[in-house]
This record gives structure tokens, sequence and C-alpha cells, in this order.
């Protein structure tokens, strides 16, 4: 009796496990919406463009390693802590199955979705508070952002952007379903910048001047003088910086009078153009990879020698070296409950862009570009150069640049851009020249049903 009840028993649970399992089965999934019911009003569709700038926050994006390892792979950052993955970096041999490229590369397409989600939506809503042109503004320019750093991260040649090396996979409309998802071939390295200028252009029109903490006329002005600088389109570089400059400068410079504050305190304005923003209960790991274990960091990323070397009289090394412990770090990032910012665009780079522009077009103008650098000099302690040749002018400029920019990611795609890596930093150079372009991760070459060849000499 006893084990025909057991057997009664066991079928009922049975019964009762595979019914329970296939209502699970049925369940739809609470922990994704829809696109088509999540952003089908102004509400969701002003929610879903939060998230849009929530995807440059990443640890893999601009939260930390899309712009720190870039530094490490230039010198300008070290590796001072255990991670291999780091150290491939700060070796210059990277691999295809690097996790943090890997990351990068999935975190900037994931916001860009996020961005072509929100396009598609914002489009179809007719709500008269909703502010359109706006909104769909402000996705565009992080579309031309992201797609900005992916191309020059992974594509390009080793001698720069001549529109005519590697892209990257184009992907302007949303994933709204399996068939969305399918492999794509690489478009062309042009067709990736004529869809960044369409972005930015769309953005320069559309988007209010100067608000903080969001994407402006200004930020996308500044976006396309510096794609420009990398194309050599040096008249439109000349031209937007000018429109930047003087939109911002007041009856001075417009840059802070003291470096350090930039990062002392946050969005300074009106020098930060595009700044990036923390808080409390929305934190990144900056200062603790930086910091070392005694004062609560891991000790993972530190300034290099060629920093250390950094003259003393140059007012800008006090925030790029600092000495914690027995360590050399970076005030840029100071604290450790993660809620330093992250400077994407200021408007010295706008001084030192139009600088290049004008030294380097086809008439130089000297005396411009001479006294858009000596702002910078200026304010970082330095002499003023008083340099009468177009090509040494230059070299001043970049040099400023690499000085001005460490620990902000610029390095490694000012060495690139002006075809420097090969003669200005070991790893570069002969059977290792394509290392100027990352690998394309090995997952997506694997997942592309051969549509998408790795960058030879991986």
């Amino acid at each position: 009796m006893k084990k025909m009840l057991y057997k009664i028993l066991l079928f009922s649970t049975s019964i009762f496990m595979l019914t329970a399992c296939e209502k699970v089965i049925d369940l739809a999934p609470e922990t994704s919406l829809d696109a088509t019911t999540a952003y089908n009003n102004r509400q969701g569709v002003e929610a879903g463009l939060l998230g849009c700038y929530n995807a440059l926050q990443s640890t893999s994006y601009y939260g930390l390693e899309y712009w720190a390892l870039s530094d490490m792979y230039a010198g300008v950052i070290s590796h001072t802590g255990t991670f291999p993955t780091y150290a491939q970096f700060s070796n210059r041999a990277l691999l295809p199955d690097n996790t943090n490229i890997t990351n990068a590369w999935n975190g900037i397409y994931n916001g860009i979705n996020r961005v072509n989600t929100i396009l598609v939506s914002a489009d179809a809503i007719t709500d008269p508070a909703f502010a359109k042109t706006q909104a769909i503004g402000e996705a565009r320019f992080l579309r031309a952002l992201m797609y900005f750093d992916l191309l020059r991260t992974f594509g390009g040649s080793s001698t720069g952007f001549t529109k005519s090396g590697r892209g990257v996979p184009l992907r302007t409309k949303a994933t709204l379903g399996p068939l969305d998802a399918d492999p794509i071939e690489l478009a062309t390295e042009a067709a990736v910048w004529a869809q960044i200028t369409e972005d930015l252009d769309y953005a320069i029109a559309n988007l209010k001047a100067n608000v903080a903490g969001r994407a402006t006329a200004n930020a996308a002005k500044a976006l396309k003088a510096r794609a420009a600088l990398y194309t050599k389109d040096y008249s439109t570089a000349e031209t937007l910086s000018t429109e930047v400059i003087n939109a911002l400068k007041g009856t001075g410079t417009g840059l802070a009078s003291d470096y350090s504050s930039l990062f002392l305190s946050q969005n300074t304005r009106p020098e930060s153009i595009f700044e990036l923003s923390y808080d409390i209960n929305n934190t990144n790991s900056i200062a603790f990879y930086y910091f070392p274990t005694t004062f609560g960091g891991r000790n993972e990323i530190g300034s290099s020698t060629t920093l250390v070397a950094q003259s003393s009289a140059d007012g800008r090394k006090a925030m790029n070296v600092f000495l914690m412990g027995t360590t050399n770090k970076t005030r840029k990032y100071s604290r450790i409950n993660g809620t330093d910012n992250v400077i994407i665009i200021r408007l010295a780079e706008l001084y030192l862009t139009r600088a290049e522009a004008r030294a380097m077009k086809a008439a130089p103008d000297l005396t411009g570009a001479l006294a858009d650098l000596n702002v910078i000099r200026t304010r970082a302690g330095l002499p003023s150069s008083t340099t009468s040749d177009a090509k040494t002018l230059v070299t001043e400029i970049l040099a400023d640049r690499y000085w001005e920019f460490a620990h902000e990611g610029h390095a490694f795609f000012d060495f690139k851009r002006t075809g420097r890596l090969a003669t200005s930093l070991t790893g570069f150079s002969g059977a290792n020249a394509y290392r100027a372009l990352y690998p394309t991760p090995q997952r997506e070459i694997l997942n592309s049903a051969g549509k998408i060849a790795q960058v030879a000499g991986y």
C-alpha cells in the first residue's frame, strides 16, 4: 500500500512539475521590453535616450577601458597590475580573443542599437510636448561618436585615415527581430565617415548650443572638427573650431584659468563641452583602478615613465603625475567612490585642432597657429613658442597635445592619424605595422558566417 501511494505521489508530482514548467516556458520575459511597447510615448523615448548616454558609461567604454587602454597602447599609462589582457596593451601584442577588446566592441554596438531603437521610435511620436528634433539630434550625435570611436580603433590603416582603409560593420536600423541581427560585411571606411558626417550635420542643425551633461550643437561641431582633422580636411577643422571657440570664449580664451580645476572640480564651464557625469548612485571604477591597494584601489594602471620625465616647468605635470605611496598615478581621477566625471570634449582641444589645421593647410597660417598653441602653453605656465617653420610648429602642437590630454585617451589616435606610430613607438614598424588597428574580436569573425575577415597579421 505504501509502495502504491509512493508511486501515485511521484506521478502527481511529475505532472505538477511538467505543468509548472510549461507555464514558465510560456511566460513572456519580464526583464526585457518590446521596443514597440516601451518607446511608444514621449516619456518612454526620453527614458530610452538616457539609456543611450548610459552606454557611454560602461567600464568597457568611457567608464575606463576604451581611453585608458589606448593610452597604455601609446605608452602614456603604465600597467602596474596583473590583468593579462591589459598586459597585451602594455606589450603591444594584442590577441583577437582579448576580452577587453571584445567587450568594447560589443558595448559600443549595444549603444548603437539603443540609439537606432530610439530613432525609429522617436520618429513615430506625435505628442506636441515631445521635443522630437532635439531627441533625434542627441541620439544621432551619440551614434556619430560611437562610430567614430569604432572606426579610429578598429579601422583605417597603419598610416592613418584616408577613407580607403578598413571600415566597420555599419548598422543604422534597430535590431527588433532575429533577422535584424544577421551578420553583415564591413562597410568601407568612406561609408562610415559619411554616416558620421550625416549624423553630426543633423545634430549641429537641431541641437541647443550649450547644455551641461547633454549633447549640444557645440559638441557636435567640436566632434566634427576632430573627425575632419583625422581625415585631413583642414579647412573644415579650422572653420568649425573657430565657430566653437568664438561661441564659448567670451572676453577671454574660454579656458579654465587653472588646468587642475577641470578635474578637481567638475563640469567646468565653458571649457568642458561634453562631459560624462557620474554620481554616488551611478559610479565608475576609474580611481579604483589607479589607486594603490594601500589607498583602497587595485593598483592596475598608473603614469608611465614618459610622463614622469615631463618637464616640471609644465604646470600640467602635477595633474599628469602624482606620487601615491611608491607608485606614480594621476590627479585627474581622484574620487575613490567612483564619482569622477570623464571629459570627452573640451575647448583646449579646439585651440590645438585649429592650430594644427592652420599649420597644415595648403597655405599655412603660421601666425594664427602660433597664437592658438600659445593659448595652451600660457595656461600651462610655459614660455610662448616663437617657431616660424610650419613643420617644426606642427611638431610642437602635437607634443602639446600629448601632455595636455594625458590620461584622456588621445595619444594613440594622434600617433595613428598622423602616421607617426612606426617612428614614435616601438612595436608598430615593419611587419608589426598592422597593430595600428585593433584586431576585430575573434567572436565576430567566427559568427560572421565568412563575411568578415580578420585584420591581416593577427
